[in-house]
């Protein structure tokens, strides 16, 4: 079973969770380790991002005779009431499959970079085209554009960890002087 089965047969309920459980312990991990070993904690995610997002848009992907192009989004052509159908399903799995992105890359940037948020979701903008545009010329399953929206808004939502943890560190730093 190929690590792409193994996500796809989980009730969604599951996948939920396991979505939330991962939000919430990379938070507390980014919130509460000192800075050096936050520092080699969010490298080791962005390898591990990357890994995953190569593996699962590219690597033992079945060649197809000729490219898809799927330019109209889901959101406007699909019926969500229908129940058991993939494209929620699918659309959820390109949203945390970015996720992790957003939640350890601007941790891991130098400290020089001053708009980290920004790079993060740019980066993850520029990974999905990059992997829908090999998909598409390498006929690798379909090019779609809710493959980016979707990836997109888990590196931004991702990236909200690296906002909430600045967040509430400049508020303990502020806090503890007054």
């Amino acid at each position: 079973m190929s690590l792409r089965q193994m996500f796809y047969i989980q009730p969604m309920n599951y996948v939920y969770f396991e979505a939330a459980a991962m939000y919430v312990i990379w938070f507390l991990l980014m919130l509460f380790l000192p800075p050096k070993a936050r520092k080699i904690t969010a490298c080791t995610g962005v390898v591990l991002s990357l890994v995953l997002i190569f593996a699962l848009t590219l690597i033992g992907r079945k060649r197809a005779a000729v490219p898809e192009l799927v330019l109209i989004p889901s959101v406007f052509v699909h019926d969500f009431s229908i129940p058991n159908d993939e494209v929620p399903r699918t659309m959820f799995m390109n949203f945390l499959l970015f996720l992790p992105l957003g939640m350890s890359l601007p941790f891991a940037l130098p400290k020089r970079i001053k708009h980290k948020a920004l790079v993060t979701i740019v980066t993850g903008i520029v990974l999905s085209l990059t992997a829908e545009v090999i998909q598409y010329f390498f006929h690798f399953g379909r090019c779609e554009t809710d493959d980016l929206i979707m990836n997109t808004l888990g590196a931004v939502i991702g990236t909200t960890v690296f906002l909430l943890v600045g967040l509430i560190k400049s508020k303990t730093k502020q806090n503890n002087r007054n």
